[in-house]
C-alpha cells in the first residue's frame, strides 16, 4: 500500500513538473524577448541610466533563475528522492562534494593570498584521485537492457583510455586558451550567476530524450559567455561545477566513467568556449571568436557523451544501428543545443552593450 501511494506521489510530481516546465518555456521566452526589446530601446541612453539598466536587468535574471531552481529544481530532487536513491548516487555525490569543498577552500586561501593554498589543492587532488580508484574498485560496471535489468560487464580499458586522451585535450585547451589572473569578487560573482542561470536554463526543455538528454533553451550559454569574459581555465571551473548540478538534478549512474564522461567532463568542455578569443585570424571579431570557441566546447561535450553511450548505452541501439553509429546518432541532440546558443548568443552579441561588458571583462 505504501509503494502504491509513493508511485502516485511520484506520478503527481511528475505531472506538476511537466506542467511547470512547459509554462517555464513560455514564459522564459517571453522573457527573453522582453529584455531583448529594452536593450535596444535604451541603447542610445548615457552611460549613468546604462549602469541601472543592467543592474535592473541582471537582478530580473538573478530572481528568475532562483524562482525556477526554486520551483521545478526542489520538484524534481524530491521526486527523485521519493524514487529511492542508491549507494552509486551518494558515493559519486560525495566525489562531487570533494571538489566543491576543494575549490572553495583553495579559492579563499588564494584570496587572502595564503602561498600554502597550492598545497591545499594538491592534496585535494591527490584525495580526488584516491577517491575515483576507490569508486572503481567499489562498483562494478554495470549495463542496463531494454528490459530495465542491470547486468555486471568486465572493465573496458579502451573506455579508459579515450576518457583519458579526451580529458587531457580539454585541460590541455583549457591552459592553452588563458592567461593566468587572480580570482577576485568580480570574477566569482560573475561565475555563480552564470552557474545559477545555466542550472534554471536546464530545466526548460523543448523535449526529453527516453534515454536521457534534452535540448534546452540556450541552457549552456551563460557558461560560454563566462568562459567568453573570464577564460577557459575559470570556465572549466565553472563548465565541472554545472556539471555536478546536472547530475544531481536528473542522475543517470550505471558506471563511475560513464558518470564522469556524461557529466563532469562533458559539461566542463564547455568551459573552453573561450578559446577561440587567442585566434589571431579571427582578428578580434566577437561574433567569430564566440561561435568558433562555443562550436569546439560542445562538440568536445558530443565526444564524451559519444564515448559513454558506445561504451555504456550500445545495448539500446535501434535496429539497423552498430553501437558507434547509434552513440553519434543518438548524442546529436548537443548538436541542436550548439545551434540555439549559437542563435540566443548571436543576437545579445548584437548589442554594443553586451559586447562592450565581455571586452572589458577581466580575462585569465
Amino acid at each position: 500500500m505504501l509503494e502504491t501511494l509513493k508511485g502516485i506521489d511520484r506520478d503527481g510530481l511528475k505531472l506538476a513538473y511537466n506542467v511547470l516546465a512547459e509554462l517555464a518555456l513560455f514564459v522564459t521566452i517571453a522573457l527573453a524577448v522582453a529584455l531583448v526589446i529594452y536593450a535596444i530601446v535604451i541603447r542610445n541612453k548615457d552611460e549613468d541610466y546604462l549602469a541601472k539598466a543592467r543592474k535592473l536587468i541582471l537582478g530580473i535574471v538573478i530572481g528568475y533563475a532562483v524562482s525556477v531552481i526554486s520551483t521545478i529544481g526542489v520538484l524534481m530532487l524530491t521526486r527523485e528522492i521519493m524514487g529511492g536513491l542508491d549507494m552509486r548516487f551518494w558515493l559519486m555525490f560525495g566525489l562531487f562534494a570533494l571538489v566543491a569543498v576543494g575549490l572553495a577552500v583553495t579559492l579563499v586561501l588564494m584570496k587572502k593570498q595564503i602561498p600554502a593554498y597550492k598545497w591545499v589543492a594538491l592534496g585535494f587532488v591527490i584525495a580526488f584521485a584516491v577517491y575515483v580508484i576507490v569508486i572503481i574498485c567499489v562498483i562494478p560496471p554495470v549495463v542496463e537492457d531494454e528490459a530495465n535489468v542491470n547486468q555486471f560487464k568486465p572493465l573496458n580499458w579502451r573506455m579508459y583510455l579515450y576518457s583519458a586522451i579526451l580529458v587531457a585535450g580539454i585541460i590541455a585547451g583549457a591552459l592553452l586558451g588563458g592567461k593566468r589572473t587572480e580570482y577576485n569578487a568580480k570574477t566569482l560573482t560573475y561565475g555563480a550567476v552564470c552557474i545559477s542561470l545555466s542550472f534554471a536554463l536546464s530545466y526548460i526543455k523543448f523535449f526529453q530524450l527516453p534515454q536521457h538528454g534534452s535540448v534546452t533553451f540556450a541552457s549552456m550559454l551563460p557558461i560560454c559567455l563566462f568562459s567568453y569574459m573570464f577564460g577557459t581555465r575559470k570556465g572549466l571551473i565553472a563548465g565541472v561545477v554545472y556539471g555536478m548540478l546536472q547530475f544531481i538534478q536528473s542522475p543517470s549512474f550505471y558506471e563511475p566513467m560513464q558518470a564522469m564522461l556524461d557529466y563532469p567532463i562533458a559539461f566542463g568542455a564547455i568551459g573552453l568556449a573561450g578559446i577561440a578569443r587567442n585566434f589571431k585570424f579571427l582578428k578580434g571579431n566577437v561574433f567569430a571568436e564566440f561561435t568558433v570557441g562555443s562550436t569546439i566546447a560542445i562538440l568536445l561535450r558530443y565526444f564524451s557523451h559519444v564515448i559513454s553511450g558506445y561504451f555504456v548505452f550500445s545495448s539500446w541501439a535501434m535496429p539497423g544501428y552498430t553501437a558507434v553509429s547509434w552513440a553519434f546518432v543518438y548524442n546529436l541532440y548537443t548538436i541542436v543545443d550548439l545551434a540555439i546558443v549559437l542563435a540566443v548568443g548571436l543576437v545579445a552579441l548584437a548589442s554594443k552593450t553586451v559586447r562592450r561588458m565581455l571586452k572589458t571583462a577581466e580575462r585569465v
